[in-house]
């Protein structure tokens, strides 16, 4: 009787953790999900500026600052969520086995299903222009896009940039994937000094753009999970970080994409490794900073909130406009008419796709957190019967 009691009072224990777990994965952070729209709003202003560089002056300028440094903004919030979630289900799941099968089921549904959504949409779309080659889509959908687009100035099977190049930074995501769950079997500050090294040598390492360390760019995410582990074991040195306000990150951003410009040569590793750094500032200080008030605030949330479904249908529909209505109407219509296609299809793939996908997602995930090992189950029903 005692030992039923035991496992059954563990099971329980187990359960509750777990849900306790998957609560706090499922709420948000205001001000992450006001990074978020500030990286998107980056991202797609460098490809705006890519798109309509050669038609517009405005767009030629808007080249100046390596605007595509909301990836690494991208990036660092992505290594922080991924290690916290690994840490919550680390505290429900019995084993490291199951905690690893339920992140990665987690992350598949998440990640995976919609971008293969979105890549077969824009394959049966057949566009022309910007055309894409099979080999674009067969990277993009293997998560290597990072790999297949460094060797693209060397490779002419690549299609055009403008329809499915910026798959490479969620297969960099994707690839960070194998390497995170070691990070919690380092204890204490191991993660940080780990990834301190990391940086460290990477920053002598020259990748300047479009190489394929630059395509790699695994400084970001290391610091995100490094910044969340020790949040998650509350070092004092956090308690010295000043808050950052909204207006000071979107400054820190800008002078992360001017260091991302001048990214050349010997010293383009350091040049990287300072925007990460940058970027893993501007996130510790907006985590301690206050969310932005009122309707404005709300309204960057919200687009934060759907930044992913932005992010994985903006660019294709910013090169059809660049290339296939803005000699015919201009540029000005064109790039309106861009925003309202990206504004319509994102309403469209963040209800109908993203948002489904997140919650099978979590549903996944938790079952698998929450399965009991056949060989204690089994013991306690035995145990129960002979009761």
């Amino acid at each position: 009787m005692r030992g039923c009691s035991v496992d059954q009072g563990s099971a329980q224990t187990r359960h509750d953790q777990a849900e306790k777990g998957h609560g706090r994965l499922k709420e948000r952070i205001d001000t992450l999900d006001e990074l978020r729209a500030l990286a998107i709003g980056a991202v797609m202003l460098s490809h705006f500026a890519l798109a309509f560089g050669s038609q517009s002056i405005v767009a030629f300028w808007l080249n100046l600052p390596d605007l595509s440094v909301g990836v690494d903004l991208f990036f660092v919030i992505s290594g922080f969520l991924i290690f916290q979630n690994l840490a919550d289900l680390a505290e429900s799941a019995n084993t490291f086995t199951r905690v690893v099968g339920a992140f990665y089921a987690r992350r598949v549904t998440r990640v995976a299903l919609p971008a293969w959504t979105i890549l077969a949409v824009i394959a049966l779309a057949d566009l022309e222009p910007p055309a894409s080659s099979a080999n674009d889509f067969w990277a993009a959908s293997a998560f290597v896009a990072n790999v297949h687009w460094a060797r693209c100035e060397i490779d002419a099977r690549c299609g055009d940039a403008l329809a499915t190049s910026h798959f490479w930074s969620l297969a960099s995501e994707a690839q960070f994937y194998f390497l995170a769950p070691a990070l919690l079997l380092a204890r204490a500050r191991a993660p940080l000094y780990v990834v301190i090294t990391a940086i460290l040598l990477l920053a002598l390492i020259p990748h300047p753009h479009g190489s394929l360390l630059w395509a790699l760019r695994p400084e970001a995410l290391l610091l995100g999970a490094a910044l969340a582990s020790e949040v998650r074991r509350r070092a004092t040195w956090l308690v010295k970080a000043p808050p950052v306000t909204a207006g000071v990150a979107a400054w820190w951003s800008l002078v992360a994409s001017m260091m991302a410009r001048i990214a050349i040569g010997p010293f383009s590793g350091l040049a990287w490794a300072l925007v990460a750094l940058i970027s893993a500032g501007v996130v510790l200080g907006r985590l301690k900073g206050p969310p932005i008030a009122g309707p404005v605030g709300n309204a960057v949330r919200r687009a934060g909130r759907v930044s992913f479904s932005v992010y994985l249908v903006h660019l294709p529909l910013i090169g059809v406009a660049a290339e296939s209505f803005a000699a015919k109407i201009g540029v000005t219509p064109a790039v309106f008419g861009a925003l309202a296609a990206i504004a319509a299809a994102t309403i469209v793939v963040e209800f109908a796709i993203v948002q489904p996908a997140a919650q099978l997602g979590r549903a996944w995930s938790a079952r698998i957190a929450l399965k009991e090992a056949p060989m204690r189950s089994s013991r306690a029903k035995i145990r129960s019967s002979a009761m």
